[in-house]
């Protein structure tokens, strides 16, 4: 199910690329997308749905918003394949180095399979340079300050994991 803000404003987009794939290739998918307004996001993955912030994301290019709605996917993709138990157990590692590690090869896998899949969908590579390029040691170093707000917050407890989610979504 995608909520109907969603499907409208990526209708909408007129352009070379392929948002009427990107629909559909959504609504095959079978996962619940929910337009709200995002503190500090423009979209979150959870064991549950994915969120994007239609407001947040018109403001950008249309490339970044497929590859955000892509990038989404993926975490949702392995988030269902791991299961909220696992997502729980490694939002908690309590070694700071490991739990900072984790959250980095997550976004550097959601990130590289959204640069695949927009490659598919548009026969067109998307810049390297509008990823978060968190292999490079630079902007892996500067990741510590974002993984630090969330270190030590839930602890093995699904309802913190929520309340963690809830922290981002203003309605």
């Amino acid at each position: 199910m995608i909520d109907i803000s969603i499907k409208n404003k990526l209708s909408q987009l007129n352009n070379p690329l392929n948002f009427d794939g990107l629909i559909e290739f959504i609504e095959l998918t079978g996962f619940v997308f929910k337009d709200r307004d995002l503190i500090n996001a423009m979209g979150i993955a959870t064991t549950d749905c994915i969120y994007l912030d239609i407001g947040k994301l018109r403001h950008y290019m249309d490339d970044f918003i497929f590859f955000v709605i892509l990038h989404e996917i993926c975490h949702f993709k392995r988030i269902n394949k791991i299961g909220k138990l696992e997502t729980i157990r490694l939002l908690s590692l309590d070694d700071f180095n490991l739990f900072h590690e984790h959250i980095l090869n997550e976004e550097i896998l959601a990130d590289r399979y959204a640069c695949r899949l927009f490659y598919r969908f548009n026969k067109k590579i998307y810049p390297y340079e509008m990823t978060q390029q968190l292999d490079q040691p630079i902007k892996k170093n500067e990741y510590k300050n974002i993984a630090k707000r969330y270190f030590g917050f839930i602890q093995n407890n699904e309802q913190r994991y929520d309340e963690l989610i809830k922290s981002f979504i203003k309605n």
